[in-house]
């Protein structure tokens, strides 16, 4: 089947980057239609609950690149009065350490001196070396710039902008936690913490993405009234405000290609075939080369820059439980290191990022994630099938009596049914297709990193009009460089056409928030 439907951009995909990039080259007056491509929902139902694949905190709502976006999509109003600031912004929880990462310097000075006593001064540094340095950043970050730059003209426009910050051009020329041992429990604990935010192999993070990730949760990490699926609907009302087309039910098996240019997509179950300007991929890379005839467009870059290897899956676990059995002061977002001499890649279950939720009829939603490694799911038989026992196991000694007050436990990961533990009974899921270990974020190292060490993999795809939108651009940022990837993939798209230039006068225009 064949159709005469053209789009100026279409958007394989309903990820965070690949939405923000969908609303932007819309508000610029351009024709865009987005494709689900089967990416499931943010949150699931189970047992009449609505309850979360992953822990989500909006560790952008600082960043200047979150607020410009939000300011030129008209959002920004409703996201400030959805967004709550979370104090203490972050709570690390370790053998012989209970660490809040307060919002008030008074309150965090007090941590400090309550904690570390010993190391008091290398840490009160630290942190005011994060500060000094934020400010730098964040004019580095509010430019119009291409992340990463591609062309000559791109990459001396960055090295320009990005010469007087001081971590150097690979990122790794200044660390701010230089006078700390590297098992000091501080430095160990948050190089722990910062696993959960950014988007790259932790084993690759350089002092940079350490940095400005610390500074996500050193400014106040946000929890949005509606999380994740309220800002994705958001984003599709946005969309279709601007008069472009959403199916989030349908996806594309091919691209077509003419002279190794794209020229459009074709609809998986009608065989439809929509021409396109531009095709934005929000996948991995691995997804978009199973939409290509062949893999060797991408020969050359592969020989240049590596080609991407999946180091970690992150697995979410949802208990449900009584209110009163969250403990007093427990924060919102707990990191907790279970036993600090045990690799997480030989125990993940000894390193969680916990989320709790608010209350609701007398129930209350705790949110647990793990980084499994890559070798342990796909060599080791029935590995995701004990995986929901040892991370009850760990939670257990985070929060006391756990399983007198445990209600429902279920995994979005495992492939398991859901249990009732007080009824002793296990309910299957409606939709076993949206469940499964396929369903895990993966999370992805590179051989070789671009500008100031956090870029990964280029915008610009080895196919002419072929777009990457997604978190291996821009990994090392994490929920920061999603917005930064949007608005570069945005920015190509915006500039392609020369009757429509005029309208970049506008583009991203400085506007408070």
């Amino acid at each position: 089947m064949t159709t005469r439907r053209w789009y100026d951009l279409v958007v394989l995909g309903s990820s965070l980057p690949a939405l923000l990039c969908g609303a932007l080259v819309g508000k610029r007056g351009f024709r865009v239609l987005v494709l689900g491509q089967g990416e499931p929902d943010p949150t699931y139902e189970a047992c009449g609950r609505e309850l979360p694949r992953a822990p989500f905190t909006f560790l952008a709502a600082h960043s200047p690149a979150a607020r410009r976006i939000f300011a030129e999509l008209t959002v920004h109003q409703v996201f400030r009065r959805r967004a709550v600031a979370v104090d203490p912004a972050l709570q690390l929880v370790m053998p012989r350490h209970r660490f809040d990462l307060s919002l008030e310097a008074p309150d965090l000075s007090r941590e400090i001196v309550r904690e570390f006593p010993k190391v008091r001064r290398p840490i009160e540094e630290f942190h005011q070396t994060v500060d000094r340095t934020a400010d730098e950043l964040d004019q580095l970050l509010s430019r119009d710039l291409g992340w990463p730059p591609e062309s000559f003209f791109e990459r001396r426009e960055f090295a320009r902008l990005s010469t007087h910050q001081p971590f150097g051009k690979r990122g790794d020329a200044l660390d701010p936690l230089r006078d700390l041992a590297d098992h000091h429990p501080f430095r160990h604990g948050m190089g722990c913490a910062l696993r959960f935010a950014g988007d790259l192999d932790p084993a690759q993070l350089n002092p940079f993405a350490r940095t400005r990730l610390y500074t996500a949760w050193r400014r106040g990490s946000a929890k949005l009234e509606g999380g994740e699926r309220w800002l994705r609907e958001t984003l599709v009302e946005r969309i279709r405000t601007f008069g472009g087309d959403v199916r989030l039910g349908e996806r594309a098996d091919r691209i077509r290609l003419n002279r190794g240019i794209a020229t459009g997509v074709r609809l998986e179950r009608a065989g439809e075939e929509i021409g396109a300007s531009f095709v934005a991929c929000g996948d991995d890379l691995v997804e978009l080369m199973r939409l290509l005839p062949n893999r060797a467009s991408f020969a050359e870059l592969f020989e240049k820059m590596g080609e991407p290897r999946l180091r970690w899956f992150r697995y979410t676990l949802n208990v449900v439980i009584d209110a009163e059995g969250v403990p007093e002061g427990m924060g919102h977002d707990v990191v907790f290191l279970r036993d600090s001499h045990v690799d997480p890649a030989l125990r993940p279950e000894s390193l969680l990022w916990v989320q709790t939720g608010d209350e609701r009829d007398g129930e209350r939603v705790i949110t647990v994630s793990a980084m499994i490694p890559r070798r342990a799911v796909e060599e080791i038989p029935g590995y995701l099938d004990t995986m929901r026992e040892r991370v009850l196991a760990s939670l257990g000694e985070l929060v006391p009596f756990l399983g007198q007050r445990i209600i429902l436990v279920d995994s979005p990961h495992d492939g398991r049914e859901i249990q009732r533990l007080r009824e002793r009974s296990l309910i299957g899921h409606d939709k076993p297709w949206t469940r499964g270990a396929a369903t895990m974020q993966r999370v992805y190292g590179f051989p070789v990193l671009g500008a100031l060490g956090v870029c990964a993999l280029p915008v610009r795809t080895p196919i002419r009009n072929v777009l990457l939108c997604n978190r291996q651009v821009v990994p090392g940022l994490g929920a920061e460089g999603q917005f930064i990837t949007a608005r570069s993939a945005a920015r190509i798209v915006a500039s392609s056409d020369r009757r429509r230039r005029w309208m970049k006068r506008g583009l991203f225009t400085n506007v408070d928030v």
